[in-house]
């Protein structure tokens, strides 16, 4: 595929905005990404869209070491022919990209590629490399550096019904300062909002 890509972060999120909790048995995620999905089929045709079109996956690399690629070669296993689950095996067959400023990961995975250097150049060679949509769905640390600088061109958050209490956050000034604007909500029968947001 030929042309530079474009990077969309997908995130879930609390209602409180955070992407993690530091509060004890707070229980603010619908799914924690797990064998058992509570997310309505709305929802579920609505992610397996996004990983449709998609081109590749950026992805940090504390994300790879700590097993998201492995996570997800197991779910597509278990789930042969489920058309719910095609986003699981979308993630084994597209390219992936790793950024790392610490070395290689722990292990080495299929159409997997490691970037080191500055962020900035190395979502640039990971969009050419792409040639379309890269999806980018974390850790909370590179998602935060990539709207920092601006180089998400587009933002998706699926806003879950239920509060973290205290953890990371991926937002701050910096949403304002590159010009983010609302592209649409969507409301999923589980109670989860998908918000929008696209670069001026």
């Amino acid at each position: 595929m030929g042309g530079t890509g474009r990077l969309v972060v997908a995130m879930q999120v609390s209602a409180d905005g955070f992407v993690d909790s530091e509060v004890p048995g707070a229980d603010w995620q619908l799914w924690n990404w797990g064998p058992d999905w509570p997310w309505s089929a709305d929802l579920r045709a609505s992610f397996n869209a996004l990983l449709a079109g998609a081109s590749g996956i950026l992805l940090s690399r504390p994300m790879t070491d700590e097993g998201y690629l492995g996570h997800w070669e197991r779910m597509a296993a278990l789930h042969p022919g489920d058309g719910d689950w095609e986003f699981a095996r979308a993630i084994g067959a597209l390219p992936k990209f790793t950024v790392s400023r610490a070395g290689r990961p722990l292990q080495e995975w299929p159409r997997t590629e490691v970037l080191t250097g500055e962020l900035a150049d190395t979502v640039a060679r990971a969009k050419q490399a792409a040639g379309g949509r890269l999806l980018c769905f974390g850790g909370a640390g590179l998602v935060a550096s990539l709207l920092r600088e601006g180089l998400a061109e587009e933002l998706r958050l699926f806003v879950n019904p239920g509060f973290a209490g205290a953890g990371s956050r991926v937002s701050g000034p910096w949403l304002v300062e590159h010009g983010y604007r609302s592209g649409g909500v969507s409301a999923y029968g589980c109670g989860v909002v998908e918000s929008r947001w696209s670069r001026e």
